[in-house]
């Protein structure tokens, strides 16, 4: 079922990788709506020192789907990841030519790859981190991970998007 919001709902039974999978869709869709009807200007603009705002609320959430799931799950060379051992906040950072249509398109292209590298995933399925320490996760601690991921900027978006036009809701 999709909510008043254009959101789909989570099924109330199913595998548990299917179960956080829906959650997370549910959560980027949240990110999605935050955004709906704003200004280019609105998107950009932030209320603290660190200059977070909802497009790069978006941007970054874009590129972790793409790191944990294509990546680390999916095992896809991930040629467009923003960050480098360099510059860890690349993926947060906002160019000129970073707009709400090109993340939001974007951001949906990889969510139709990462519905696809999920297809046949089970929960302990070993997943492919390239990082030594992180050698041993799995699809259920990626996923998890992701949920907690975007369901915390979803909480920043919430009070940002509160911030610019008073517009609340879960």
């Amino acid at each position: 079922m999709i909510d008043e919001q254009g959101r789909h709902d989570p099924e109330h039974a199913g595998s548990p990788v299917e179960l956080v999978s829906q959650f997370h869709r549910f959560l980027r869709e949240t990110l999605f709506w935050k955004c709906e009807g704003l200004t280019e200007e609105q998107l950009r603009w932030s209320p603290v020192p660190s200059g977070t705002c909802l497009l790069n609320i978006m941007k970054h959430s874009l590129n972790v789907e793409r790191w944990w799931i294509l990546t680390v799950i999916g095992n896809l060379p991930d040629v467009e990841f923003d960050d480098s051992e360099d510059d860890l906040d690349a993926d947060w950072r906002l160019e000129p030519d970073d707009t709400y249509a090109s993340i939001r398109a974007k951001f949906e292209a990889e969510a139709a790859r990462s519905e696809q590298v999920m297809v046949g995933k089970q929960w302990s399925d070993p997943v492919h981190d390239p990082r030594p320490h992180m050698a041993d996760l799995t699809v259920g601690w990626v996923m998890t991970h992701m949920v907690e991921e975007v369901g915390r900027h979803c909480g920043h978006a919430d009070l940002i998007r509160e911030l610019i036009d008073g517009q609340t809701g879960e």
